[in-house]
């Protein structure tokens, strides 16, 4: 798989070299291209990019063609002179031919204008003069904008730094006045009178005038020598004990925000800052302050435990307040110390979602406001937009630094948020820096670049006046030669005149003349080769589409039923197909014969049981009616038994009746066992029969499960037949048709084997049943012989004792006691046997059954075989 070479697409890269490597990237193995690209590359003064191209060519170029040029190349571009010679001058090097007139083409395309079309149109040495001072001035701008922007990044990284610094001021001097109120309180928590005064109220007694008087004197001087709004005594019950300002608040409810009742939960100094409403602030204010504006103030508060001395027990708490809203000492003071710039202290107000100022100070330039007889400072200046302060409210990381414009004056902004006592951003600090002195040193710096610019561009143009007239002579020269190999004279050759680039690159115009003149040959040839290998590749489809039909018609014929037929075989995949299914059709035309074989034996055996087994139970009937006679018989012997000694003559021939009637007996149970063993060896040979088609049942299986095997390989193939003519196209969409109705006539191969393989299914387990019937009549049959052969002994018996009883009749007076003995004996043994005659009739009419289940079997079967055709 060719793997595409990217290359980057530089501002700075000519229209023909985009171009050249629009053409290597679409063939990474056109070596043509890619020299042409290095070439182009390196004249440009591209050096890197030419370096990398000159590599992949000695890389990919295994026949040495373009090799030994990209060596020399690369070996020239290796010297250290020649490479800053090329990084100082950034020689414009156009290309020849063909190659300048896409050049003028794209500028066509690209510029409309009648001052780029005038400039193409200037001979090369002007241009070569322009694109030489062009890169100069390019290369003066640039390194000018270079120095001024590390000078603005490195000035504005340290005015960033100043920023963050101030900031760390102000914060220390916001701050400083909660630490002034923190370690007052923290002393006056130890005087005397308040502690007294904080006990006597927690034990329930009311305050001595004179204590509370002392109290509220301590509190006001606090108040008045830190210039707070809040010095409060409040007891462990959240109430005033006493307060600093005139209003007396006493056993009023004290507890702004809550944070009166925080703190006693957990005694401990804590300075935190706090929004206050403004009703608050009435209650304790006697004047409420102009600029708040009944709105909302931020208040610093200290928290300072009252504690027992004698317990260490917290019986009150001190709480200091001061107001920030208006106040500008401590910005002031700030800014003062600086230098100047922008100082403030910003409020969130939760309820409102909004920023508001609490207080801020702008120190302008001295020295302007005194020319323009200004303030020096202005307070309560807003900033223009609160983003800065909500990336600190909700914690954005890293340094919130931001530039902001106030009054047309330019500032570098730094913000702080500080946390009230439930740990959320209320209170923002904001120091703004000045960037006048950061302007006035960049003006003066780029002044300098410039004028150090304009002494640059000089030189430049007088060392590229003198560099273009000596560089375009040789390069008009190779513009000639490569329009004429252009337009087609195919023996023109660049003259060499010199070892310089220009020389290198009609070296190189020469070895790619020669090797495209050589290229087109080969591509001739390899054309005529393409063209040959298409006329074989098509004709082998056709062919393949040929045998694939033939094979379809022979399957769809099998399909039917028709087995006789046979594929033609021929060399190729199709024919080995057609060779398999051959064979396969061969060993299924032999198991089908042996099948309807093996029907027609069954069918004819279950014939002539039947007709056995009809017999058989005509002549149980038979010996039936026969027994009953002979019981009759012996009933009318016991009878005249007891008058025999007066008719001994109808005894006599009562006795020849019983032996005539016992010998046809006995010669009716010779025929009854004959018959049954006849029918004993029917059942046998039937037994065999019928393993014999069960054991062709299996055969047959085995053969549908192989035309099944050899339908799904034949669906395979067509779908790979389906897949190749879709590649194929447009010349392979009638094989694909064919393909696809190979698929669907394997499909219906498939569907009539399943339906075979259930038909023999059904053929093997009615077979398997009828094996159990025959083995189980079998048993009855044998079970009858022996009963068959003790009445036949029977019989004997009594044909014997017929003939003693005709020789011994003149004894049977003295013999009758024993005469009845012998007939009610030989009357329960007729009863017997008359019983077995019974039985044996009722199981021969079992067997006549098994037989027709048999007969029906063997049609089904044979109906079956006779759907192939075999012959």
């Amino acid at each position: 798989m060719k793997k595409t070479q990217k290359y980057q697409v530089k501002q700075d890269f000519s229209a023909e070299i985009i171009a050249l490597q629009t053409a290597v990237e679409q063939e990474p193995t056109d070596l043509v291209a890619k020299i042409s690209l290095a070439s182009a590359l390196e004249q440009s003064g591209h050096l890197a990019e030419a370096v990398a191209v000159y590599r992949q060519i000695s890389a990919l170029d295994t026949e040495g063609v373009f090799a030994a040029t990209a060596a020399k190349a690369l070996a020239e571009l290796g010297r250290e002179s020649e490479t800053e010679k090329a990084a100082e001058i950034k020689v414009f090097q156009p290309s020849v031919g063909r190659k300048i007139n896409q050049i003028e083409r794209e500028k066509k395309r690209r510029f409309l204008g009648n001052i780029f079309q005038k400039i193409a149109n200037l001979p090369i040495g002007t241009k070569q003069f322009i694109a030489l001072l062009s890169a100069s001035a390019i290369s003066t701008l640039a390194v000018v904008s270079a120095g001024m922007a590390i000078v603005i990044s490195s000035g504005r990284s340290q005015l960033r730094n100043q920023a963050i610094a101030e900031l760390a001021v102000t914060t220390s001097n916001y701050n400083a006045k909660g630490n002034e109120m923190a370690t007052g309180f923290r002393g006056q928590a130890d005087n005397t009178a308040i502690i007294t005064a904080a006990k006597e109220y927690q034990e329930g007694k009311k305050l001595a005038p004179e204590l509370k008087q002392s109290v509220k004197e301590i509190l006001a001087n606090e108040i008045k020598a830190r210039q707070i709004e809040y010095a409060t005594l409040v007891g462990i019950d959240g109430r005033i004990i006493v307060n600093g300002n005139q209003k007396d608040r006493s056993h009023e409810i004290f507890n702004p925000n809550n944070l009166v009742a925080d703190v006693l939960e957990f005694p401990r100094r804590i300075q935190t800052n706090a929004i206050i409403d403004a009703e608050e602030l009435a209650e304790e204010l006697s004047s409420f302050p102009k600029e708040l504006n009944q709105q909302n103030a931020l208040m610093r508060f200290t928290f300072t435990p009252v504690e027992d001395p004698k317990t260490d027990a917290v019986i009150g708490l001190l709480v200091a307040g001061d107001l920030v809203n208006g106040k500008t000492s401590e910005m002031k003071k700030t800014v003062e110390a600086v230098g100047g710039g922008y100082a403030g202290v910003y409020l969130w107000e939760k309820e409102n979602l909004t920023f508001t100022l609490a207080t801020s100070v702008l120190q302008e330039d001295p020295q302007a406001a005194a020319a323009n007889k200004k303030a020096a400072f202005k307070y309560g200046v807003p900033l223009p937009n609160f983003y800065l302060l909500d990336n600190a409210r909700i914690g954005v990381g890293g340094d919130l630094i931001e530039r902001q414009q106030i009054n047309g004056e330019w500032f570098t902004f730094a913000v702080k948020a500080l946390p009230n006592l439930q740990g959320e951003r209320v209170v923002f600090l904001v120091r703004g820096t000045s960037e006048k002195q950061l302007n006035a040193l960049l003006q003066n710096s780029l002044l300098l670049q410039m004028a150090v610019g304009v002494l640059t561009l000089l030189l430049a143009a007088i060392l590229a006046f003198f560099l273009g007239k000596a560089l375009t002579q040789p390069i008009k020269r190779l513009r000639k030669s490569a329009q004429q190999f252009g337009s087609g004279d195919r023996d023109v050759r660049a003259e060499e005149t010199s070892q310089d680039e220009v020389g290198e690159l009609a070296h190189t115009f020469n070895e790619m003349a020669d090797r495209i003149v050589a290229y087109t040959q080969a591509i001739e040839e390899q054309s005529y080769q393409r063209q040959q290998e298409a006329q074989f590749q098509r004709l082998e489809r056709e062919r393949l589409q040929e045998g694939v039909i033939r094979l379809l018609l022979n399957i769809e014929k099998a399909s039917q039923g028709d087995l006789t037929i046979e594929a033609e075989v021929d060399a190729g995949e199709v024919g080995s197909i057609a060779d398999a299914f051959n064979a396969t059709l061969r060993s299924l035309q032999q198991l089908v014969k042996q099948v309807q074989v093996s029907a027609n034996e069954v069918h004819d055996a279950a014939i002539d049981n039947g007709k056995l087994v009809n017999q058989l139970s005509e002549y149980a009937i038979n010996q039936e009616q026969a027994i009953e006679k002979a019981e009759q018989s012996i009933v009318s012997i016991a009878a005249s038994i007891t008058n025999v000694t007066q008719s001994a003559a109808a005894a006599a021939a009562i006795a020849r009746k019983g032996s005539i009637a016992a010998a046809e007996g006995q010669e009716t149970m010779d025929s009854t066992v004959d018959n049954i063993y006849n029918i004993r060896n029917s059942v046998a040979d039937t037994s065999k029969k019928a393993k014999r088609l069960a054991e062709s049942s299996q055969e047959i299986s085995k053969i549908v499960s192989i035309i099944s095997d050899i339908s799904a390989k034949t669906n395979l193939l067509a779908f790979n037949a389906s897949i190749e003519a879709s590649r194929a196209g447009e010349n392979g969409q009638g094989f694909r048709i064919v393909a696809d109705e190979v698929r669907r006539l394997a499909e219906q191969v498939t569907f009539s084997a399943q339906e075979i393989e259930q038909l023999i299914g059904g053929i093997q387990t009615e077979t398997a049943e009828m094996m159990q019937m025959m083995e189980s009549s079998t048993t009855q049959v044998v079970m009858g012989t022996k009963l068959v052969q003790k009445t036949k002994a029977t019989l004997q018996n009594l044909a014997q004792i017929s003939e003693d009883i005709d020789h011994l009749l003149a004894s049977i007076s003295a013999s009758t006691v024993s005469q009845r003995d012998t007939s009610q004996q030989v009357t329960q043994t007729i009863q017997g046997v008359a019983v077995i005659s019974k039985k044996t009739a009722s199981e021969s009419q079992s067997v006549a059954q098994c037989l027709q289940n048999l007969l029906n079997v063997a049609l089904d079967l044979q109906k079956s075989a006779s759907n192939f055709k075999v012959d």
